[in-house]
């Protein structure tokens, strides 16, 4: 063997054992577990729900890493949940006075301190933060939505009714009758603050956005009542028995009130009569109509009117027990016991309410904004 193959040889040894070596490094590697930061660590512990043990390793985290600005937010995020949401904003307030948080950062802390400020209760604080996030972020749908139901709950409806006018502009949604019930919430808000006039005012908006808006029509006339503009009372109440027939009944009452008042009460027969004849299948109205033949001691035609129902809506209690009314009245007391018992038996098994179609809520009258689930004309009858 020469010396040229010998050098060739050494050079080939040298370069397998330079890569056994290289390979053998990189498996070692490879078995050499990572190392888990104390962040990390922390945000185990706080998926396996061991708060009080994650919130100990992010306070460790802060104070040896003060650039990791999610380990503050998970900070205060972990006060709110176990109840202490003024601590809790206090961290994320801190955060925002540091000048070296970037925009997804500021926004993501903006976000986190509204719900701090919601969880305590400090309405005007969580609004003013969530104003300040929808001016750095106005194209973010879910941040207008945060604003929005903010709004509503703080009750400031006009300021809620061009929050939801924007966000609906930009969705390219149509939802009028919303809108709407925002004006009617608002002009109640200036009813309470004795100025009926800016209330009304609001229910005529309403009506325009909406021409069916129930609450409008009853709470404008409520408001002419509370001035002794009796007459003004009865033209809103009346118009809305001819454009919302369906929902007429809840005028019934309003009606009979104002015309007793104004000597007028007989009215009340045409209109009973002219929503029945709109609405057939409704018979709200032939019921009052039956009650007020009744009371004028009309019982032959009471009792026709009492049957026609009947034979339409055989199980409609409410005017079995007026027919019970009018046999007594008139002698039939067999009959009228048998009606009578027929009246208790379904009396037992069913019970008229209005119930929220969204979380359930129920309520004796239909609501317009549920009170349990925040949730708009959401309610069946």
């Amino acid at each position: 063997m020469n010396t040229y193959q010998t050098i060739i040889i050494i050079a080939v040894i040298v370069v397998l054992l330079i890569l056994t070596g290289l390979i053998w490094r990189r498996i070692r590697r490879r078995k050499k577990p990572a190392k888990i930061s104390l962040y990390q660590e922390a945000l185990h512990l706080y998926l396996d729900g061991k708060l009080d043990a994650a919130l100990e390793k992010l306070k460790k985290t802060v104070k040896a890493d003060t650039e990791n600005i999610m380990a503050y937010i998970k900070l205060g995020d972990i006060f709110r949940e176990k109840g202490l949401p003024i601590r809790a904003a206090r961290v994320h307030r801190n955060l925002l006075v540091r000048s070296d948080l970037n925009e997804e950062e500021i926004n993501t802390t903006l976000y986190h301190l509204i719900q701090d400020y919601q969880d305590a209760e400090m309405l005007d604080r969580a609004v003013e933060m969530a104003e300040r996030l929808n001016h750095r972020t106005h194209k973010n749908a879910d941040h207008q939505k945060l604003l929005l139901s903010l709004y509503e709950t703080k009750g400031d409806w006009d300021k809620a009714f061009f929050a939801r006018q924007n966000l609906n502009r930009w969705q390219k949604k149509h939802d009028q009758h919303i809108l709407a019930l925002y004006k009617v919430q608002s002009g109640l808000e200036q009813i309470k603050k004795g100025v009926e006039r800016e209330g009304r005012i609001r229910f005529r908006e309403a009506l325009k956005l909406d021409k069916q808006c129930i609450p409008a029509y009853l709470y404008w006339g409520d408001s002419y009542r509370r001035e002794q503009r009796n007459e003004d009372a009865f033209r809103v109440w009346n118009d809305f028995t001819k454009k919302v027939p369906e929902w007429a009944h809840l005028a019934f009452s309003r009606l009979e009130q104002v015309l007793y008042d104004l000597g007028k009460y007989g009215d009340m027969e045409s209109i009973y009569q002219q929503v029945s004849q709109q609405k057939p299948k409704n018979p709200a109205a032939m019921i009052h109509l039956v009650d007020l033949l009744q009371k004028q001691g009309r019982l032959n035609e009471a009792q026709e009117a009492c049957e026609t129902i009947l034979e339409k809506h055989p199980d409609l209690t409410e005017c079995r027990a007026m027919l019970v009314k009018i046999l007594r009245q008139k002698g039939e007391t067999i009959r009228a016991l048998d009606d009578a018992i027929h009246v208790l038996e379904k009396r037992l098994e069913t019970r008229s309410v209005c119930q929220c179609a969204q979380c359930g809520h129920q309520n004796k009258e239909p609501l317009w904004y549920c009170p349990q689930c925040h949730q708009w004309d959401t309610y069946l009858t």
